[in-house]
């Protein structure tokens, strides 16, 4: 949301350019919402006025098994249908974040992609032929290589990124500060 609010704000210097981070690689079954996951999305709520109102779950709430396949979903998307990308990338967020969906499931990726006005049957037979995870591995590889350690992320030339749940107005300060320099 942040994030699309700066490319918005600042349209001729500001281009978002999507790639994939992977924050839980391996299928674990039995993962639930703990404090840590708790105290991040209620800190995140609370960084600016128009944030998104974030669903914080009970602990003990099932928790996705893997980051994995809403990425490949999203690569998958990203590749094949570019111009419903963005919509998808907003509703896998607010599924999520604000309605606490398993966005491992297959089922819930192409509910998520009907909605979206996306093919859910080749979304799936993507998932299912592996196609995108090597696509999705390489970026989360090219990541750590500049340094990414979490999301979003936010890579300004000359400077280190800015990762995690950050305060638009900080986000914002950063542009036009690498803007006034360049």
């Amino acid at each position: 949301m942040r994030l699309r609010r700066l490319e918005a704000e600042f349209p001729s210097q500001v281009h978002l350019r999507h790639r994939s981070f992977v924050l839980v690689g391996e299928e674990r079954t039995g993962r639930v919402f703990l404090d840590y996951h708790r105290a991040h999305r209620q800190a995140a709520g609370q960084q600016d006025a128009d944030a998104p109102r974030f669903d914080i779950p009970p602990i003990g709430h099932p928790y996705p098994r893997s980051s994995l396949p809403a990425l490949e979903a999203a690569a998958w998307v990203r590749d094949t249908q570019p111009d419903r990308f963005k919509t998808f990338d907003l509703a896998l967020f607010q599924a999520f974040f604000t309605r606490t969906e398993d966005i491992s499931d297959p089922e819930t990726l192409g509910r998520i992609g009907e909605s979206c006005g996306i093919d859910s049957w080749g979304m799936r037979s993507a998932l299912a032929s592996g196609r995108f995870r090597p696509t999705v591995l390489q970026e989360t590889e090219d990541a750590f290589q500049a340094g990414i350690r979490g999301i979003p992320a936010v890579v300004l030339p000359g400077r280190p990124p800015i990762v995690g749940a950050v305060r638009y107005a900080d986000l914002e300060q950063a542009v036009r500060d690498t803007l006034e320099t360049a």
